[in-house]
């Protein structure tokens, strides 16, 4: 394990944090089974309904992986993603609240850095996704999901709500394949968690606008598979497109302090470890993915939601 304190140093020095090795071999070999099962449940119905060309059976996992999720659209994505969209689901359409999901949320090695830059009272945000991003010159779907494409420049607290300003909230951005310059790694802006929120418009979803990011100071953050890229909640960031010839796979998880808003507070958090209370730590596997069944009936159960952030896009920077 990499120094802590020098990693929570840097990280409050310049809003980021880089860990390489935090994953083994064995709990990355562990989701790449889980969404090989995935695909091969759902793709012979994607067959059928003329989604896909074929099966793509003959290839390699990761250029399979990413044929198949560039002809599908914005719903048919929401199998592979790990929370609920801001929108009412179809009971059909339930995330993959998957066991290595859940293992991987609640890894040791995760939290450990997690602890050394919140503490040990941690909350798991329950604000995740999953990014299985190919090579976006080959996206076939009429609606593409964002999760597949390039990421505007955006900071995690603008895309949350109001109520979770001051929550100490942490991004875990977990490569699963290594993520370089070619196939669209995270850039940052290294300081910028200090400046305070920055305006977002509503263009290509919620980002910040080129004009108002410090290009001079931009750093692309390349990340070896099983590293990870720790976040403040205000850190500017973004993605690239791919432009290699295979997937960059990637985690967001957030975690946070008990205690404090989520931003989500519909959707289902719960605590991941408690120095002072042990005991604390009620939630097993079964219990977590049916918290997210009750919230799936909830969520059917409504008329419209609250918005998922404060922005309108009438900001004059946004004209």
């Amino acid at each position: 394990m990499q120094d802590l304190s020098t990693i929570k140093e840097h990280f409050d020095e310049h809003g980021y944090a880089v860990v390489e090795g935090v994953l083994d071999d064995a709990i990355i070999a562990d989701l790449e089974a889980d969404y090989l099962d995935l695909i091969n449940r759902h793709a012979p119905q994607w067959l059928a309904e003329g989604r896909i060309p074929e099966l793509f059976e003959d290839l390699p996992l990761y250029e399979r992986f990413g044929t198949i999720v560039s002809y599908l659209d914005e719903l048919e994505y929401r199998w592979f993603d790990i929370a609920f969209p801001q929108a009412k689901t179809p009971t059909n359409k339930l995330p993959n609240f998957s066991r290595p999901v859940f293992d991987l949320l609640t890894h040791p090695n995760v939290l450990n850095y997690i602890e050394a830059l919140i503490g040990g009272e941690i909350l798991a945000n329950p604000i995740h996704h999953i990014r299985i991003k190919p090579q976006e010159t080959i996206l076939k779907a009429e609606k593409p999901n964002g999760l597949t494409k390039a990421t505007g420049w955006h900071q995690d607290q603008g895309v949350a709500r109001e109520v979770a300003d001051d929550t100490d909230m942490i991004t875990a951005w977990i490569a699963i394949s290594d993520a370089t310059v070619e196939n669209g790694c995270l850039s940052v802006v290294p300081g910028s968690h200090k400046t305070g929120l920055t305006t977002h418009c509503m263009t290509n979803g919620v980002t910040i606008p080129d004009a108002l990011i410090d290009e001079a100071n931009v750093l692309p953050i390349p990340i070896k598979r099983g590293g990870i890229l720790f976040m403040h909640r205000r850190t500017q960031h973004s993605s690239t497109p791919n432009k290699s010839n295979s997937i960059r796979w990637s985690f967001d998880l957030r975690y946070q302090p008990t205690g404090q808003p989520t931003g989500r507070d519909e959707f289902p958090s719960f605590v991941v470890r408690s120095r002072s209370n042990p005991d604390n730590i009620t939630v097993d596997y079964e219990q977590w993915v049916d918290l997210w069944k009750q919230t799936e009936s909830w969520m059917l159960a409504q008329e419209q939601f609250e918005k998922s952030h404060r922005w309108d896009g009438d900001a004059e920077v946004c004209a």
